[in-house]
């Protein structure tokens, strides 16, 4: 057998104080690979994200970290709604991470001053940039263009949205430089090949419908009309009250040029009869309601695995990138336990419940809702 480039381990802990919580962790993952060239912390909003770093960046001494906060984390053993992850990346493997501040008002330049930093503290013409906006933040699809014209299509770019378990109130990323609140934090990984899958499985349902009317992350007219009146007569009628159950399991999809959706999730109905998302539409757009059903979501969940495996000869790690509201619609980890079971047990794998996922179809990254991303690395 020959020796191996590129050694990742894995570790995680459930331990109520936060320290304690990231010292087991790290020193789990570092007892299979040793001292590591990347760390990849996972955390829970409960967590004092402080102290976890602290003791992450003590137990790894580790110079380069990326880090974020999610609703939840998933293991070989199953979703840890509380804790802490880690994931040790050793061998022949090049990093450099960057934590930028989110300016609301730019967020294109925000992205460019991301992908500056990044490709400033290395010098590899390709790799993946992994990373981890606000999921709170405005514009992140407009962010993640401005980071693709700096690093260009030779970095794949995958990542998923910090949250706070649906409080919508603060969020946090991380580098070793500090852990930070709206702002985006990400890692240049070069030296090993990716292979990524990314789906969702919702359908489109009925004839399209023109978003007459929006603004930044609210729908204020679908077909010339006021949007809740719209999406509530497709439905045959529902109650205002009603509509975050529905907007739930009936997000919008907007189609691209390949006929591909990508998910706009509702989030609640305004007193003036607008519709606000989890994030941006164009205006002018046409969309479509989606409904889906369980098997297709989960026929999807393995052809996302499949397809990452495939583009991969000697599969070494890989990251997931779930949606929270995909995660919980399926229901007791249902989804979380194909993901394990498609990537078998010779792949080490650490992943986080997101608020948004980010990763292409082709080249540019999009930003999801309501999807599953499953990136992994290998020789």
């Amino acid at each position: 057998m020959g020796v191996e480039r590129i050694k990742a381990g894995i570790g995680y802990s459930r331990r109520r104080i936060s320290g304690e919580a990231g010292c087991e962790a790290a020193r789990q993952a570092c007892a299979q690979v040793g001292k590591p060239v990347l760390t990849v912390l996972f955390t829970t909003e409960e967590c004092d994200q402080a102290a976890v770093l602290l003791q992450v960046l003590e137990e790894t001494r580790c110079t380069r970290l990326v880090g974020a906060c999610g609703a939840g984390i998933v293991t070989p053993e199953g979703v840890l709604r509380e804790g802490v992850g880690v994931l040790a990346l050793a061998g022949e493997v090049e990093t450099a991470t960057a934590l930028v501040a989110f300016a609301p008002d730019e967020p294109e330049a925000t992205g460019r001053r991301l992908g500056e930093s990044l490709l400033s503290a290395s010098s590899a013409p390709e790799g993946a940039v992994v990373v981890f906006p606000d999921g709170l933040a405005g514009n992140i699809a407009e962010m993640l263009r401005g980071l693709y014209d700096v690093v260009g299509p030779d970095f794949r770019c995958i990542g998923g949205g910090t949250g706070d378990n649906l409080r919508f109130t603060e969020t946090y990323q991380m580098t070793e430089a500090g852990v930070a609140s709206n702002a985006v934090a990400a890692a240049l990984i070069a030296g090993c090949s990716f292979g990524l899958g990314v789906g969702h499985g919702w359908k489109p349902v009925g004839p399209p419908l023109i978003i007459t009317r929006a603004r930044d992350k609210v729908i204020y007219e679908l077909d010339e009309r006021p949007a809740f009146a719209v999406y509530a007569q497709r439905l045959g009628g529902i109650d205002v009250e009603r509509f975050p159950e529905y907007g739930m399991r009936h997000p919008l999809g907007i189609a691209d040029a390949s006929g591909r959706f990508i998910i706009r999730d509702p989030l609640l109905a305004r007193p003036d009869g607008s519709i606000q998302l989890v994030t941006e539409v164009p205006p002018r757009a046409v969309a479509y309601l989606m409904e889906y059903e369980t098997e297709e979501l989960l026929r999807v969940t393995r052809e996302v695995v499949a397809a990452a495996k495939g583009q991969v000869r000697k599969p070494r790690f890989a990251l997931i990138f779930h949606c929270v509201s995909r995660s919980s619609l399926l229901g007791c980890e249902v989804g979380e336990r194909i993901i394990r079971e498609a990537l078998g047990e010779s792949i080490p794998f650490l992943g986080l419940l997101t608020f948004g996922e980010v990763a292409p179809y082709d080249d540019a990254p999009l930003f999801h809702n309501k999807a599953l991303v499953v990136a992994i690395g290998g020789e």
